[in-house]
């Protein structure tokens, strides 16, 4: 019999994640639901499972992880607006991991600022960085994050592109952009 393919694989993981699932035995299924990630990376819909069962189980870095993942994964797949629900909540989970790792924090914080940036959302962005500076005052850490003048915020939308427009508007080097940056930071 042949070896089967990466798709098999993952079918037959998520398959059995689901029946340990069923089960009651969701760490378990966290598991099956790791493997399968790791296999296929660019699927967002199982990143995302993975992340929320994570979440769920409170392994916030592997929850964060594949929160990170989902969002490359929808910016590969041309879908960049897509990736900002998965980075919001990989930035929320990496709360509690203060004021410790904080660098988990930085790092989500600068990679949702500049998806929100490159889409337009400019206020956003700026929100981000200033919620991540606040959250590290508020647990005694001493890391910060750039300022919005420093990390200079600014629009890669056209003038006549209005704000909901979304992905149409934007240029495919600023995706690719975001989707390299991305890819780099979630490398297993």
């Amino acid at each position: 019999m042949p070896n089967p393919t990466v798709q098999e694989q993952v079918e037959a993981l998520t398959t059995v994640a689901k029946k340990l699932s069923a089960e009651g035995k969701e760490v378990q299924a966290l598991e099956a639901y790791k493997t399968a990630a790791g296999l296929m990376p660019g699927a967002p819909w199982l990143q995302h499972r993975t992340a929320e069962l994570a979440r769920k189980h409170q392994q916030v870095e592997a929850a964060a992880l594949h929160y990170r993942r989902a969002a490359a994964a929808f910016i590969g797949a041309g879908f960049p607006k897509r990736a900002l629900a998965p980075l919001r909540m990989a930035w929320q989970v990496s709360l509690a991991l203060l004021p410790g790792q904080a660098g988990v924090l930085v790092t989500i914080a600068l990679e949702l600022a500049n998806v929100q940036r490159e889409l337009g959302f400019v206020a956003d962005a700026k929100l981000t960085l200033s919620n991540t500076n606040q959250a590290f005052k508020a647990s005694g850490s001493p890391e910060r994050v750039p300022s919005a003048g420093e990390f200079e915020l600014r629009s890669t939308r056209a003038p006549s592109e209005p704000p909901e427009s979304g992905v149409k508007g934007l240029a495919q080097a600023a995706a690719q952009g975001m989707m390299s940056r991305l890819q780099t930071a979630v490398k297993p």
